[in-house]
């Protein structure tokens, strides 16, 4: 049985997923960090750029925080699911 890990779906409610891959598919993933303002002040959008064996290159959103270090948070938790490590609570 393939193992599965989500990516989150940006216009749905917290934990819903908008697509599942297969990590052993991927041929590269690359951060996308953004800077952009709402209602809360400067926010950071954070997305993977992804190629898959046989799919075109895409970007998928993984969240937004409010500084560096809960970007790098967000990247390190894509990365630890793509590894099959125990995500911390």
């Amino acid at each position: 049985m393939p193992r599965l890990i989500p990516l989150p779906d940006k216009d749905g409610r917290p934990g819903d997923s908008r697509l599942w891959i297969n990590p052993n598919h991927i041929v590269t993933a690359a951060p996308i960090i953004s800077r952009t303002q709402n209602k809360r002040g400067d926010v950071l959008v954070v997305a993977v750029e992804l190629k898959l064996e046989g799919v075109p290159t895409m970007r998928a959103w993984l969240g937004e925080a409010t500084g560096q270090a809960g970007a790098e948070t967000i990247w390190q938790g894509f990365l630890d699911q793509v590894l099959g490590r125990p995500q911390e609570l």
